[in-house]
């Protein structure tokens, strides 16, 4: 998942109908405002004049990629992994996915426990049906309304299909968050949020964990993830807890490398995540 184009293939299979539209050469979707922000991959970057969307792309910057190989080189020569050197050197600066609406992402996070990304991305087609549609003159090729609001989302929660528990939960988050005894957000302290999350019932480790890595923490490692556990072991990493101990501050790439291992004959972008009771 190098640069834009592996964060554009991070995407595909998880746009929403309507909301967004993932194409070869970039991305288009609905965000509050309402407006449609474009972004245009050329290479390994991508382009756009809206300040939300970049942060999908671009959430460190190369140059702390590189510090974050950099470390996982050494904490794998320290250890004596050479399948993880290898990892890094063929397919150097792994991107890290952010987001551009961090109400949305957390909706997203709880949605997507312990399910496939295709189930994920249908549910949320569900919920995104609650969202205001564009104004005509910004309606283009599958973009078509924005999103739901917190307070639609707690409103029509009970679209969704499967654990009553599940919804439940997306309802809670959407509450709070609506009434603003929760501020997630960009600019938000993630200990804080986090620990607020969690308090919620319904919300655990795996969820608050994603929502921080796709608001840039650099520093997320979800030990309990399936994939992450096989992905470790593919590499050669027998005592996961520990070998992170060496890659403090950059266990957001330790985590993507794993994910990545995890399912080698596909891209990053179509593996399946979910929490270790899948």
């Amino acid at each position: 998942m190098t640069g834009a184009p592996g964060i554009l293939a991070w995407l595909r299979p998880r746009a929403v109908p309507g909301v967004e539209v993932v194409e070869p050469d970039g991305y288009r979707r609905a965000l509050p405002g309402p407006r449609v922000a474009t972004a245009t991959v050329e290479g390994d970057t991508a382009s756009t004049a809206d300040a939300d969307l970049a942060r999908v792309f671009d959430i460190h910057g190369a140059d702390a990629r590189r510090e974050a190989d950099a470390r996982l080189t050494w904490a794998a020569a320290r250890h004596g992994l050479p399948a993880l050197a290898e990892a890094v050197a063929a397919s150097p600066a792994l991107a890290q996915p952010g987001c551009a609406d961090a109400h949305e992402m957390l909706v997203r996070a709880i949605v997507g426990q312990q399910i496939s990304v295709v189930a994920a991305t249908q549910q949320l087609a569900l919920l995104a049906a609650l969202g205001d549609a564009l104004p005509a003159p910004l309606v283009a090729d599958g973009v078509e309304r924005c999103f739901p609001t917190m307070a639609q989302v707690a409103d029509g929660a009970d679209v969704l299909r499967g654990p009553a528990a599940k919804t439940a939960a997306v309802r809670r988050a959407a509450e709070a968050v609506a009434t603003g005894a929760i501020d997630v957000s960009p600019a938000s302290d993630l200990e804080v949020v986090r620990a607020q999350l969690l308090e919620l019932k319904g919300i655990g480790p795996w969820t608050v964990g994603y929502l921080s890595l796709r608001l840039g923490d650099p520093d997320v490692l979800l030990l309990g993830d399936v994939a992450v556990r096989k992905g470790a072991r593919l590499l050669g990493i027998d005592d996961l807890a520990g070998f992170a101990a060496d890659c403090a501050g950059h266990r957001s790439a330790l985590m993507l490398r794993c994910w990545a291992a995890s399912a080698p004959a596909a891209p990053p972008a179509a593996q399946r995540f979910s929490a270790a009771s899948r």
